[in-house]
């Protein structure tokens, strides 16, 4: 299956990064969505932003009012993308890869086109039954392993190899 049948679309919301960091949490709220895309003038993904990196900056002792901080402040620059074409086995490779939940989906020029997050993966494997989940596709990549992999991202590296070792018996 590919990227493009599971990815959000239509209804993708985005921020610049000179959005008000408040105004992007009350999209977020609004929206029910946890991170935005963040893209430049021509709709290229240029980061993305979450409300754990809102929640973070605003935590955060600064010169900045916390009213006054942008997107720009707190984004995560690093930005790891998928294309519509891919293998959804590519977007568990990378949110596993990476230990992130979404990814934004772009076309061969890095243009926003979706967003795809580990939560409406989830939902698809169920939907497609129970095998689905912890099936590991030609790549080696499946649900479960990429559900470890992001949700002990700031375990201890001590859980980590014992959660890796259970995991391998799959």
């Amino acid at each position: 299956m590919k990227v493009k049948n599971v990815m959000t679309a239509q209804s993708v919301k985005f921020c610049t990064k000179d959005a008000n960091l408040r105004e992007v949490a009350k999209k977020m709220k609004v929206n029910n969505c946890g991170a935005l895309p963040v893209v430049d003038e021509d709709n290229k993904v240029v980061g993305i932003i979450t409300d754990r990196d809102i929640c973070l900056s605003i935590s955060k002792k600064s010169i900045i009012p916390a009213g006054d901080r942008k997107v720009k402040d707190a984004m995560t620059k690093k930005i790891v993308t998928v294309n519509g074409s891919d293998e959804i086995s590519v977007a568990y490779q990378q949110m596993r890869k990476n230990k992130v939940g979404r990814l934004p989906v772009v076309d061969v020029n890095g243009r926003l086109e979706g967003i795809v997050s580990l939560h409406k993966l989830i939902n698809e494997a169920v939907k497609r039954g129970k095998n689905d989940l912890g099936e590991t596709s030609a790549s080696g990549e499946n649900l479960i392993k990429t559900i470890q992999a992001v949700t002990n991202r700031y375990n201890k590296k001590k859980e980590l190899k014992k959660t890796s070792k259970l995991l391998s018996t799959i």
